[in-house]
This record gives C-alpha cells, sequence and structure tokens, in this order.
C-alpha cells in the first residue's frame, strides 16, 4: 500500500507493530467482552448481540480508518490523528506547555509552542474549536497508543459503543420481545457502523446523544444510579455542546417532552388533560428557550439568535466545497426568515430521512447509503400501509417512547436537511436518528401486530397498557378478555417495565 505524506510528519504508514498491537487489543477486547456476555446473559438475554455489535463497530471503524488513510490520502480523521501527534510530541518537549494548549483557548499565542520539528496542528482543526476539541479528547490516547492511528481508531471505536449499547438495552428493557428487531436498529445499522465509529466527531456525538437518552431513562423513570447517571447527563451534554450543539438543540426539547408526556399520560380525566397538554407542551417550548437562551454563548453560531444566519452560511459552503464536488441538492432558496425555515420542512426532512436516492449516488459509499436509505423508505411505506397510517398516529401519541423516537428523528432530521445540502456530508450528519427512526418503526409495528392479533382473538386492544413497555402477564392473563397477554423473556419484568437488578 503506498504511504501518505502528511505536513511535518513526512511519509507515514500503518506499520506492521501497530497491526500486531491492533491484534493483541482485539484479543484483550474478546476477553472482556466474553466475560461480560457470560456474567450477564442468563439475566439478560440481550447480551446474545454484546460481542457481535461490539466487533461490528469496530470493524466500521476501521474500514472507514483505512479507506480514509489509504484510498483519500486525507479527510477529518486524518487531521484529528495527526493533528493530536502534534500534541503528544509537544508534551514530550515540554508537558507544561502540552496541558497550556489542551486546557486553553486555540488561539495564535498557543500555536506558538509548537515548531517545525514538533509539527503544527492542522489549520482547519485548530481555528475551528469544535474541531480542535476533538483533539483535546484524543491526545492523550495518542500518547497511550505510541502514536498508533490504527490502535487509536481500535480503542475510540470500543469505548464509544459503550453509549450505543447502554441505549440499547434501554428499549429492550421496555420492548423485550424486540431484543433482535432492536439490535438491527442501534448495533447494526451500515451508517450508523460506518460512520460513527472512526476518529471523527460523529463518534463521539453519537454515542453522547444515546448515552443522554440512557440517563434520562435511568433517572426519571428506573431511579437507579441517580448521582452516577446525573454525571453521565452532565458530561454527554457537555460533548454535544463542545462538538455538534445542534444535537443537543434537537435532543432537549424532544427529552422535556418525554417526560411531560409520561407524567400527563397518567392522568385519567379527560378534563384535566385537555387542559393540562396545552400546558405542558407550552411547558416544553418554554423550558427549550429558556435553557438554550442560556446556553447563548456555549452555542456560537447555533444559537438561536444566530440561527438562520448559521443555517443560510453553512448551505452556501457546502454546496461551493470542492471536498464534496457536486454532490448536493436543493431546498429552495432561504429568504432569512423563520417562515422561510419551516415552509421547507416537508423537502429539508425528506432529504434528511431518504436522500441519497440510489439515482442520486456518485460514488461507492453512497450507493451503500442509499441502499439504506432504499430500506429506510421501504419500511416506513410498510408501516403506514399496515397501520393504515391511523393507527400509526395513535401509537406515536399514545406511547412516550415512540413519540420520543419520532420526534426527534423528525426534528433532527428537519435541522440537518435544511442546513446540509450536501449528500456527503448528510449521510454522516445524520446517523444519530437512524436506529431512532428504526426503532419507532419496529415498535410501531409490534404493537400493530398485538392489535391485529387480539381483534383475531374478539378482544379489545388497549394501547394504553403498553405505554411503560411490555406488560406482565399475569396467571390469570389467559382468562382476560380486556387485555391482550404478552409473556416477557425476562422471568421477573415489571408493571413499570424495567428489569430487576
Amino acid at each position: 500500500m503506498s504511504l501518505l505524506w502528511v505536513y511535518y510528519h513526512g511519509y507515514v504508514d500503518i506499520e506492521y507493530w501497530e497491526w500486531t498491537l491492533g491484534l493483541v487489543f482485539l484479543f484483550v477486547m474478546y476477553a472482556w467482552a466474553a466475560r461480560q456476555k457470560g456474567m450477564m446473559i442468563k439475566k439478560h438475554p440481550e447480551y446474545r448481540h454484546f460481542i457481535y455489535g461490539l466487533f461490528a463497530k469496530v470493524i466500521g471503524g476501521v474500514t472507514f480508518s483505512l479507506i480514509y488513510f489509504y484510498y483519500y490520502k486525507g479527510g477529518d480523521t486524518i487531521g484529528y490523528f495527526y493533528s493530536a501527534v502534534s500534541m503528544s510530541n509537544l508534551a514530550q518537549l515540554n508537558f507544561r506547555d502540552f496541558l497550556a494548549v489542551l486546557f486553553g483557548p486555540n488561539d495564535q499565542e498557543h500555536l506558538s509552542y509548537f515548531n517545525e520539528s514538533i509539527g503544527y496542528p492542522y489549520g482547519f482543526v485548530y481555528s475551528e474549536s469544535r474541531a480542535f476539541f476533538v483533539v483535546r479528547l484524543i491526545s492523550p490516547l495518542v500518547m497511550l497508543t505510541f502514536h498508533s492511528y490504527l490502535v487509536t481508531t481500535l480503542i475510540l471505536s470500543t469505548v464509544s459503543y459503550i453509549g450505543i449499547w447502554r441505549c440499547y438495552r434501554t428499549f429492550v428493557s421496555y420492548f423485550p420481545s424486540l431484543t433482535n428487531k432492536l439490535a438491527i436498529a442501534f448495533l447494526y445499522m451500515p451508517s450508523v457502523i460506518f460512520w460513527g465509529s472512526a476518529i471523527m466527531k460523529d463518534t463521539f456525538t453519537l454515542s453522547a446523544a444515546f448515552w443522554w437518552v440512557h440517563c434520562v431513562d435511568e433517572i426519571f423513570y428506573k431511579h437507579r444510579r441517580v448521582f452516577f447517571n446525573s454525571l453521565g447527563l452532565v458530561v454527554s451534554a457537555a460533548f454535544m455542546l463542545m462538538i455538534k450543539p445542534y444535537i443537543f438543540m434537537a435532543i432537549l426539547p424532544v427529552t422535556i417532552l418525554w417526560l411531560l408526556y409520561f407524567q400527563v399520560s397518567r392522568i385519567r380525566s379527560a378534563l384535566v388533560k385537555f387542559i393540562l397538554i396545552p400546558a405542558s407542551i407550552g411547558l416544553m417550548l418554554g423550558a427549550s428557550l429558556f435553557v438554550l437562551t442560556k446556553l447563548g454563548s456555549n452555542l456560537d453560531k447555533f444559537s438561536l439568535d444566530r440561527m438562520v444566519e448559521t443555517i443560510q452560511s453553512t448551505q452556501g459552503d457546502m454546496v461551493k466545497s470542492e471536498q464534496y464536488g457536486s454532490n448536493y441538492f436543493n431546498v429552495g432558496e432561504i429568504d432569512g426568515t423563520v417562515g422561510g425555515l419551516l415552509s421547507k420542512f416537508p423537502v429539508a426532512t425528506n432529504a434528511a430521512l431518504f436522500r441519497p436516492y440510489l439515482w442520486e449516488s456518485r460514488s461507492v459509499v453512497m450507493v451503500l447509503s442509499a441502499l439504506e436509505n432504499t430500506w429506510l423508505l421501504g419500511f416506513v411505506i410498510l408501516v403506514l400501509i399496515r397501520t393504515q397510517v391511523r393507527f400509526f398516529i395513535r401509537v406515536v401519541l399514545g406511547n412516550p417512547l415512540v413519540l420520543m423516537t419520532f420526534s426527534f428523528s423528525v426534528l433532527f432530521a428537519f435541522f440537518i436537511g435544511i442546513s446540509t445540502p450536501n449528500f456527503g456530508a448528510l449521510v454522516r450528519f445524520k446517523i444519530p436518528l437512524v436506529p431512532m427512526m428504526v426503532s419507532c418503526l419496529y415498535i410501531a409495528t409490534f404493537l400493530n401486530a398485538k392489535r391485529r392479533e387480539a381483534k383475531r382473538e374478539g378482544r379489545s386492544f388497549d394501547l394504553s397498557a403498553y405505554r411503560k413497555g411490555e406488560p406482565e402477564r399475569s396467571p390469570d392473563a389467559q382468562e382476560t378478555v380486556k387485555k391482550p397477554p404478552v409473556e416477557s423473556i425476562f422471568s421477573g419484568w415489571t408493571r413499570t417495565g424495567v428489569a430487576p437488578g
């Protein structure tokens, strides 16, 4: 394989010792994963996917890295890594200066600590605080791996898997019958594996977003390890804010809606609900606006008062960007008003969810993304046909978990569809919504199957019985006409939908 030329570092390659060290790491990782699976699988059958999901993640990270190292010979991942190598060289020369750069501002003064023998960080990385935050995160790891691009990728893909795995288990705790289907959504979607496993911003933010969902559920619904999960909530929010604030801007209102809806849904009085539902929606919007306004300085160009300007600027830059070529789409002219943005909702959301189509693909990577988009579009159409649309709407409005996943998918799709007119960037930016949307469709399909089963057996179907997940199957469930029996794969499943322990 041909060598890669990197400024200040000369010709570089993935050396034989890196492959050897990588194999050692994989062996240790497998031993750890097998031990975890062995300890947990009797009580938690979803652990049969633990090793498969982990290796899918690792293979995705390595595949991405090798393509960008040997085929494209560049890209953001190379910029992040060799900027971190320069940071590591600085640490060996002067550790105090390294700490100053690591925790200080990325300004001209701190840039002067570098020289040609150490190597400078890439200009496009150092000048953008959110990109350089990734360098700050991986610099200690690069030091520990002896500047190995391959081993750093392996460790990062393994660590980032934890947040995704936790979120997957959260969903399984509510719908254990969907263990295998939810594994497809969270662990095996090709685009998520490929774009969210290497030395990239997306790897950190994907894991952080899913860790956020897991921690919210653990704190507010399951009431477990509140201190630890509160800390996880803070760290995951910090990662999203520091790297990709628009993900936090999408997930915050959805989380508030999730929490408020669950409380309101427990009220039986129709009159009280009629009053509280509009009030809850108002509270959700007010709370979201308050938090996002307070975070204005941290959101920078993504703050509410600069949002429209940023969308116009980003759209223009990506259309002109040479690194993406001509592989872009047009949502139409944006006039700079909020009303103008909202008028683009259908075309922007559709683009983020289902484009590029097969005939719009210009490369092998785009073809693979288009195949996944085609599958997702077909899945959506199939679910709408089977549920006759009406029942799908009932499921979305009648189940807090489905409401959260669907709302996030649509809102996030609009965010990136309106601001990312380039397919090359779109397929990468959209990965947080893919598992959410697919899990939403699987849950809706499952509930529709239970509704049809009840209809065939002459029983009424109570959607509210699934509000907290699959209901417990009581000893006299077969004699009950009103509620369909659903046997959980967890012997100790509770009414709250939470697995014991």
